[in-house]
């Protein structure tokens, strides 16, 4: 029997951009009707589709404590957008002045970075995933 459905719909999920993490994003309905662009459609179902514009709420949560650091692996990485970044599983938090210290002219407003794992792992951080 041949699929006469001409309507798709998606509940698609986007990226952390700082943690990676998936979370519920945009429902995506075809606007071309016919069987084809549905099924499209259908496929993008529980798939990232991008990255939030925003951190996830724990990210957010976390920054409201210090500035938070998201451990990467440099070997493994582009360069630091959250597109080319190889994330550890990393996430320490700090203090704002301490930052300040150890990121001296660095611009932090945006209360979060990517640090290499490795660079954590030498300071002595907890938990470090070197084997990411």
């Amino acid at each position: 029997m041949k699929d006469t459905r001409t309507l798709g719909i998606a509940l698609t999920k986007e990226a952390c951009p700082l943690c990676g993490k998936a979370v519920d994003g945009p429902i995506i309905i075809n606007r071309r009707l016919s069987s084809y662009h549905a099924k499209q459609v259908e496929e993008m179902h529980g798939k990232v589709v991008g990255f939030m514009k925003e951190p996830c709420t724990e990210c957010q949560d976390l920054m409201k404590q210090g500035f938070l650091l998201i451990g990467y692996v440099e070997a493994k990485s582009g360069d630091c957008s959250p597109e080319n970044i190889y994330r550890s599983g990393n996430q320490w938090v700090i203090r704002k002045e301490a930052a300040e210290k150890m990121f001296p002219g660095k611009d932090l407003s945006k209360g979060a970075m990517f640090f290499p794992v490795e660079a954590a792992h030498q300071m002595g951080f907890p938990d470090c995933n070197l084997n990411a």
